[in-house]
């Protein structure tokens, strides 16, 4: 059979040091980790005992009171993951800000307007930086600029066609 982690007996000014936490805690799930560790000290409950009392699995339980053990109060606080770095840099964006108001074909780029795709593969060739074109999108988007389709008929010339429809959907003048 499995050890059982026991939390050590709390003195009253612990005791009353993590109520006080549980009760000033700043969001739900902090204030369900102090919870469990009052459960555990108070009513001398076990992790499999807990869990479904404060709706988490055993393993989270688990999770909270070795981070107590190991750090005290400080260690219990619900943190955000700090995920994945950003994959661009300074330099990236600067460039990307250089080449925008640029005309692509300077940059031997064979096309009249710059795309996101065109600006990921170029900027990927000079900066040895790969990113999607959603990402060149939102960077874009953060600098001020918006992607737009270009609007490629001139009506003047196309209004001289006969099966010209206008701009609606199956509309035709008559």
């Amino acid at each position: 059979m499995p050890t059982r982690t026991r939390l050590p007996v709390l003195s009253v000014d612990e005791r009353a040091a993590l109520l006080a936490r549980y009760d000033t805690a700043p969001d739900p799930e902090t204030r369900t980790r102090f919870q469990m560790l009052l459960l555990a000290t108070d009513h001398d409950l076990s992790t499999h005992q807990i869990a479904p009392l404060v709706q988490r699995c055993h393993d989270v339980v688990l999770r909270v009171f070795q981070r107590y053990l190991a750090g005290g109060p400080d260690a219990v606080p619900h943190r955000k993951a700090p995920g994945r770095q950003p994959a661009i840099n300074a330099a990236w964006e600067a460039h990307l800000l250089r080449v925008i108001e640029d005309d692509p074909h300077g940059h031997g780029v064979d096309s009249a307007n710059w795309t996101t795709q065109l600006l990921a593969d170029y900027l990927e060739s000079q900066t040895e930086i790969r990113v999607n074109q959603e990402t060149v999108r939102r960077h874009l988007h953060r600098l001020g600029y918006v992607c737009k389709r270009p609007t490629w008929t001139m009506a003047p010339k196309a209004a001289e066609r006969e099966d010209w429809g206008g701009n609606g959907c199956g509309w035709r003048s008559s």
